[in-house]
């Protein structure tokens, strides 16, 4: 991917002023002032987001001089992600990462929601899938158009929303998914959102809301039947231990988001702005390479640990959940499915 992240950086350019920072990369400390700042996620060690976050406060350091600390609560420590995601927006904490569903309940941020639809970035390799989805939400279409009133009406601002996180899949236990048909009825856990639970239920799955924390637990016990992540987390997370089948649905190309506390950005000086939102974008094109290697090496990790891998036809699978944008077309606002469906086209 380091071709087609490379090829991002015009659009970097347009986006982002230009940071003057001393030889290697550093500031003065007495540049910027001492600032601490709070961020929370799911991950867990080894789980590439979590390293990319990690890069992020590295780079934040570095470029201001040491005065401005990002101290990191991975693992869910401050709840589920709709959890820390309020604790954003009401100030709280400070940052956040997280899905672009989970923001897609807030005033402004609807038109979000239509990255959780099935099937909407077309590509013959994940590469080729991260590439386009890492470009479209780079865009001004959502860093301007969107972005920027979305900050201000729900004071929670995105610094980047192009971290690759994966292809979702399916996994089950007891049933293997072959067909569209095969979903109906069975019991799956999705993200704790409506427009999460799109695919799974046009597929007539009986969906189930839950924090990814508490999912092998369910998984273990038969509190549902299956689960959908991509292959990191499901290697990482050690679901194969208790999950039998793996269907290759890439049903949703997902992308993760780095959010922050609107009132708080707006206070920080430009400079600091601008280190902030440039390392989100470095410390995500980091982790989006070790998502996709990840990717590649925990597909073959899972076969080799029993899981029963299926290659379904996904065609017919994006036929069977065509019209699930349908119900959310109030919350993405009237054609924005359409033109953000044609944006992504583009790249």
């Amino acid at each position: 991917m380091g071709k087609g992240l490379t090829g991002l950086l015009g659009i970097v350019v347009l986006l982002v002023p230009a940071l003057v920072l001393l030889p290697g990369g550093m500031a003065s400390a007495g540049t910027f002032p001492k600032t601490n700042i709070r961020f929370a996620h799911t991950g867990v060690p080894g789980i590439p987001f979590h390293e990319g976050v990690e890069k992020f406060a590295q780079l934040v350091k570095e470029r201001t001089g040491g005065a401005v600390t990002v101290q990191i609560f991975p693992a869910s420590q401050l709840g589920s992600e709709k959890d820390f995601v309020e604790q954003v927006k009401t100030g709280v904490i400070e940052m956040a990462l997280t899905g672009p569903m989970n923001i897609a309940v807030y005033d402004g941020w609807g038109p979000a929601g239509v990255l959780a639809m099935p099937y909407i970035i077309k590509g013959d390799t994940e590469e080729d899938m991260a590439r386009k989805l890492v470009r479209l939400t780079r865009s001004p279409l959502f860093v301007q158009e969107i972005g920027e009133k979305a900050a201000k009406t729900s004071n929670i601002r995105c610094v980047d929303m192009g971290w690759w996180f994966g292809e979702r899949h399916l996994t089950t236990s007891k049933k293997q998914v072959a067909k569209p048909e095969d979903v109906k009825g069975l019991k799956i856990r999705t993200m704790d959102t409506p427009v999460a639970k799109s695919a799974m239920a046009s597929l007539g799955a009986a969906t189930v809301p839950m924090a990814v924390a508490e999912l092998y637990t369910a998984l273990q016990m038969g509190v549902v039947d299956g689960q959908e992540n991509p292959f990191n987390i499901i290697y990482n997370r050690k679901f194969h231990e208790v999950q039998k089948y793996l269907a290759l649905t890439g049903h949703m190309a997902m992308n993760l988001v780095i959010i922050i506390h609107e009132n708080f950005y707006q206070k920080l000086p430009p400079e600091l702005q601008q280190v902030i939102v440039k390392s989100a974008m470095d410390a995500g094109d980091y982790q989006s390479e070790l998502t996709l290697k990840a990717n590649t090496k925990n597909l073959q990790d899972l076969k080799d640990r029993g899981m029963v891998v299926t290659q379904v036809n996904r065609a017919e699978f994006s036929r069977a959940t065509k019209d699930a944008w349908k119900e959310f077309e109030p919350l993405f606002g009237k054609g924005m499915y359409e033109r953000i469906v044609q944006e992504a086209a583009k790249y």
